[in-house]
Formats: structure tokens, C-alpha cells, sequence
């Protein structure tokens, strides 16, 4: 009788521990703000076809070289003349045709998915992050390092993009990662201005303001109230980095200063100018021009949505 007895108790203090530990998790002012933006954000038809979109070419970049037909240098000939396909148009056993070195147009573009998706994330995040943490730090610490900060922004809203990237992969060499950095160390401009506007803003709230009068920390008052009131704006101008990266990371690439091996849909398009057949082989420049365009628009409308949706309960100000 001991032995069930203490079994039972056990059992009974382990499932109020686990309801404690999910009741927790649910007040967790981060998990909140991303369940209600989530929630608001599917309400909205057009926001959740459009992440729809994003979910598919997520998809896309992350099962594309398994779900292709054939290899990426796999060269295709005319089983009954032997005679490369170069160029060849859609047929059954090529839907999207072929490009002028004989490649299937399709398995480039699924194979093509992974590192536009990559650059898309790394790019996004990049300008998230550097734009966040910049704008975030001068809106509330204010004084001298607002100063310095700001400064330094109108410094690199004077720098270039494409010069910059010349010069910056003469150093690092052309490469996938060295033309993702050049977008990321430049294009976080934009978000740090606005987002330090917003962070003006949110640092006035009342309860921003008894945080500070209680003696809270600046840590504390910006991860717990500054940055979920922010979030917002900041998943915008995630969404808009991300569309920017893939769309100027296929411009560098068309200019010759990314890697040319790599098979993204910039380099797709690169390789169907080059061979002088952009305009009549349109099946092979056409698709990856269109998905990139399809992706940055996604992005941008899916940002644009979730902020306002979110941003239309403004005055429900979040205090965690």
C-alpha cells in the first residue's frame, strides 16, 4: 500500500509540475507576442496565402535536390542522334526544357531553391540583426551613443552598395557567403532608423517608465518591454531583408561578383544572358526570374500584413 501510495504521489506532483511548466511556457511574454501575432496574421487571407507562398519555397529550398529528376551537371543528349540538347524546349521528359550547356531547366531550379533560400536567411537576418540591435540601443540609452550610432548610419546610407561589394570581395574573393555579407553590412540602415524611432516611442510607455523607476536593469527593460513592442516593425523589415538579399544578391551574381558555380536562380539567369539565348530559350530565363519575383513580393506582403495586423493594436501596448 506504501509503495502504490508513493507511486500515486509522484505521479501526481509530476503532472502539476508539467501543467506549471506549460502554464509558464504561455505566460512567457515572447511566446505570447509570437502566438498573437501568428494568429493575427492567419486571420488575414492574404497574409496566410502569401505565407503559404514563403512555406512552399522554404520547402522547395529544403527537399528541392531530392525532389529533382536528374543531377545538376547532369548533361542531357538525343538518345536517337546523339546530339546534345542545347536549349532544347519543354517536352515530357524535360517540362521546363533544357539550357544551352544540355542541363534540365527544372532540376537547376529545384537545386537552385537551397541557396537562394539560404541567402534570403542569412541576408534577412543579418539586417535584422545589426538594424535591431543598432536602433534599439540608440532609441533607449539615448544621449552620446545615440549620437555615435546615428552618426555611423548616415555614414553607411552614404556607402554604395555595388562599389562596396567590388571592393569588399577583392579582400574576401568571390564567393556564396562574401556577397551575403556585402548585402547584410549595408542594407541594416533602413530598419535601424525606424526601429529606433519606434523604440522612442515605446520607451515613453507608463509601464516602460516604472520599469525604469523600479530600479529594473537597461537589459531588462529592453528585452522584457522595449523588444516585444518592437517586434512588430522588426519582423517587417525581416521580411524586407530578406526579399532585398535574394533580389541584389541575384543582381551581384548577374555582375559577375558572386560564385558562378553555385546553382541559384541569379546565376540561372546570369547563364541564360551569357549565352546570348535570354529571349528566345525562355523557358530557361523566365522560371527563375518569376520565383524570385513571386519570393520578393511574398516577403514583403507577408511583412507588410503581419506588422499591420499587429501594428492596428498599437494602442494595446504590450507590457510583459
Amino acid at each position: 500500500m506504501d509503495i502504490a501510495k508513493k507511486v500515486a504521489d509522484n505521479a501526481l506532483v509530476r503532472t502539476i509540475s508539467d501543467q506549471d511548466r506549460v502554464g509558464s511556457l504561455e505566460d512567457n511574454y515572447i511566446v505570447r507576442n509570437l502566438w498573437g501575432g501568428l494568429r493575427e496574421m492567419v486571420s488575414d487571407r492574404m497574409t496566410a496565402f502569401y505565407f503559404g507562398i514563403l512555406v512552399t519555397i522554404l520547402l522547395m529550398g529544403v527537399f528541392g535536390p531530392m525532389l529533382a529528376p536528374y543531377g545538376a551537371e547532369e548533361i542531357h543528349f538525343n538518345p536517337q542522334t546523339g546530339e546534345m540538347l542545347r536549349a532544347e524546349s519543354p517536352s515530357l521528359a524535360h517540362p521546363l526544357g533544357t539550357t544551352f550547356n544540355g542541363y534540365d531547366v527544372l532540376t537547376r531550379l529545384l537545386i537552385g531553391a537551397r541557396p537562394t533560400v539560404i541567402t534570403g536567411i542569412i541576408g534577412g537576418g543579418m539586417i535584422l540583426s545589426i538594424g535591431t540591435a543598432i536602433g534599439v540601443t540608440a532609441g533607449y540609452v539615448g544621449g552620446r551613443t545615440e549620437t555615435a550610432l546615428m552618426r555611423f548610419t548616415d555614414f553607411v546610407y552614404g556607402v554604395p552598395l555595388i562599389p562596396f561589394g567590388i571592393v569588399l570581395i577583392t579582400f574576401l574573393g568571390v564567393g556564396f557567403i562574401p556577397s551575403i555579407m556585402v548585402i547584410g553590412l549595408i542594407l541594416w540602415r533602413g530598419a535601424a532608423r525606424v526601429i529606433r524611432a519606434q523604440t522612442l516611442k515605446v520607451k515613453q510607455y507608463p509601464f516602460v517608465q516604472v520599469a525604469k523607476a523600479s530600479g529594473a536593469s537597461t537589459p531588462h527593460i529592453i528585452v522584457k518591454h522595449i523588444l516585444p513592442n518592437v517586434a512588430p516593425m522588426a519582423v517587417f523589415f525581416l521580411s524586407l531583408g530578406v526579399g532585398y538579399a535574394i533580389m541584389l544578391q541575384a543582381s551581384l551574381t548577374f555582375l559577375g561578383v558572386a560564385d558562378p558555380f553555385i546553382p541559384s536562380w541569379g546565376v540561372m539567369i546570369r547563364n541564360a544572358f551569357n549565352s546570348g539565348y535570354m529571349a528566345t530559350a525562355w523557358w530557361w530565363s523566365a522560371p527563375p526570374g518569376l520565383l524570385i519575383a513571386i519570393t520578393v513580393l511574398a516577403t514583403f506582403m507577408f511583412g507588410r500584413g503581419y506588422e499591420g495586423g499587429d501594428g492596428a493594436a498599437d494602442n494595446n501596448a504590450i507590457a510583459a
